[in-house]
């Protein structure tokens, strides 16, 4: 999308603002007082957004603006998502964030993943996840916020309320399955023009019944929507939408504030991935451990570096083959598989000219399906402050079926099918002995997601790429079943045919998983001013904004 769609776009977002800009403007000073929450609070460089809807990169824009910290904008971007990009981001919905502020404490990982509810009833026809999204968001503000409530949910309910024209990131997804959804009577009536046809991209559309939600979530909170009336109202659209979920699931449901799986980078610095059961962060993890701890990476020629890549998947997927079991967790925990010795150890075992047989590292690989369909973003503001997360509805368009009065498409409840929140893990890059950020990025694309995170966090840090020449770089992805080396098409010719005289197989895929990802390689905040980038992902329809 150009700078002009930009200026043509933001109309829409600004409304929010603009009642406490007028009242500031209209006091008896001849001078503008501007206080924080309003448009132009902050000056000079805002921070960095990446995320994979333009929409939510605006209303991302206006929080910092307004003085908001990234857990700010990211609770902003998580609530748009909802209306913009309600194929992966729908209130019925979870995910998982990482997280940090400019107090230079460890990064905590919040886990609202979108889990089965306790018991299914007999005549459910389409088996529905609890919703995740509201109450992570609100945990991850109340946590790392500073604006009001009201303020970071009000862009997403007047863009609901008052419409907005439909994304391509939202339209390429619709549009693979529209004619099996617009069967639903309720979707009809949101995603339907007055003919009965599917709306496409450009389209206006409003969302009247979620703008009602989302209103009384902004002024009520969202306790009603979990445990008290509107929870009852809501599981009762779940079961006649043939579903599952009880008062008691909604009632219960609680998401979890945990420690990340981080290991040392150079310089002071400090990886942190989300873990299991975001299985997919410790697959990365793994990946960059590996990569990364003796410079294995940073020190290797183009040829060896899509090898490097292939070895270092296959470890990983090797180890989650081994530990990881149905519900993502690990039998043994990640953390010591990115331990200094065990990296070592690994590495040695690494030959920079032939590939490791599979069969050597494990005798029996297996096929976890999950589902590609998910949506990420990455937040840095100039105070420090990083967010990165992914959020799912476990399917696309999760179950396929909306709950009437409320506006929210249910998601599916995981299973083994692959209907899964498996592949999500999202990434920092701090320094809390210096109280700075350096990264935040996250990737979706079911189980190539991990790898195309690591092609580019590793690309990007060990140079002499820039982040955005590291998104643009062919990828190339491994999971160990079949035991294949999958790149992109627009891999040199002799780097593929490289990867083959060292014993891969190797087959060219039409595209490797988006990821979205900001850096500042001197790190925030400093005196001297940061020099930031974020970019978004070719692979996919999304806008970075930001940098410097």
């Amino acid at each position: 999308m150009t700078d002009m769609s930009f200026a043509l776009n933001a109309r829409r977002v600004l409304p929010v603002f603009l009642s406490a800009a007028v009242l500031a403007a209209c006091g008896n000073s001849n001078e503008e007082v501007v206080t924080r929450g309003t448009l132009g609070y902050v000056s000079g460089s805002l921070g960095v957004v990446s995320v994979e809807e333009p929409q939510a990169a605006l209303v991302a824009r206006d929080i910092l603006s307004a003085g908001g910290t990234a857990a700010d904008a990211a609770t902003a971007i998580g609530f748009t998502l909802a209306v913009t990009m309600p194929s992966s981001a729908s209130l019925g919905g979870g995910g998982v964030c990482i997280a940090r502020d400019d107090r230079g404490e460890k990064p905590k990982v919040i886990d609202f993943l979108p889990r089965a509810p306790k018991l299914a009833s007999r005549n459910t026809e389409r088996p529905s996840a609890v919703p995740g999204i509201p109450r992570g968001l609100f945990l991850l503000h109340s946590r790392y916020g500073v604006l009001k409530w009201g303020q970071v949910i009000a862009p997403a309910e007047n863009l609901a309320r008052f419409g907005y024209n439909i994304p391509r990131a939202f339209a390429s997804e619709f549009s693979k399955v529209s004619d099996v959804l617009l069967r639903d009577p309720v979707m009809a009536r949101v995603f339907s023009s007055s003919k009965g046809k599917a709306l496409g991209e450009g389209q206006f559309i409003k969302q009247t019944e979620l703008a009602a939600t989302l209103g009384r979530m902004r002024v009520r909170g969202i306790g009603e929507f979990y445990q008290g009336n509107d929870a009852r109202k809501f599981t009762e659209s779940v079961l006649q939408a043939g579903g599952s979920l009880s008062f008691e699931d909604m009632r219960d449901f609680l998401p979890v504030m945990r420690d990340p799986v981080s290991f040392p980078g150079v310089r002071n610095t400090v990886w942190h991935f989300a873990g299991p059961p975001a299985a997919g962060g410790a697959v990365a993890a793994e990946m960059m451990a590996i990569l990364m701890t003796g410079q294995l990476f940073k020190d290797a020629d183009e040829d060896e570096r899509e090898h490097l890549l292939a070895e270092a998947a296959k470890r990983a997927f090797v180890e989650r083959m081994k530990n990881m079991q149905a519900d993502g967790t690990y039998r043994q925990g990640p953390e010591a598989r990115v331990g200094e010795d065990y990296v070592d150890a690994v590495d040695d075992t690494i030959s920079f000219d032939k590939a490791t047989p599979l069969n050597t590292l494990i005798q029996t690989s297996t096929d976890w399906p999950e589902t590609p369909s998910a949506v990420s973003f990455s937040v840095m503001d100039m105070r420090g402050g990083a967010v990165a997360c992914t959020l799912t509805m476990n399917n696309l368009f999760g179950t396929g079926r909306m709950a009437d009065g409320f506006g929210i498409i249910l998601a599916a409840a995981p299973d083994t099918r692959g209907r899964t929140y498996t592949p999500l893990g999202p990434a920092l890059l701090t320094s809390e002995l210096f109280n700075l950020s350096y990264m935040a990025a996250a990737a979706s694309g079911g189980v190539t997601a991990p790898t195309a995170l690591s092609n580019v966090l590793a690309r990007a840090v060990s140079g002499p790429q820039t982040l955005s020449e590291a998104m643009a770089a062919p990828r190339t992805h491994y999971a160990g079943s079949p035991d294949t080396v999958y790149v992109e098409p627009e891999m040199p010719a002799a780097v593929a045919e490289a990867l083959r005289k060292r014993g891969h197989d190797v087959i060219p895929t039409k595209s490797i998983g988006r990821v979205s990802a900001v850096y500042c390689p001197t790190g925030v905040p400093l005196k001297e001013g940061p020099q930031c980038s974020g970019v978004a992902d070719p692979r996919g329809f999304g806008i970075a904004i930001g940098g410097n």
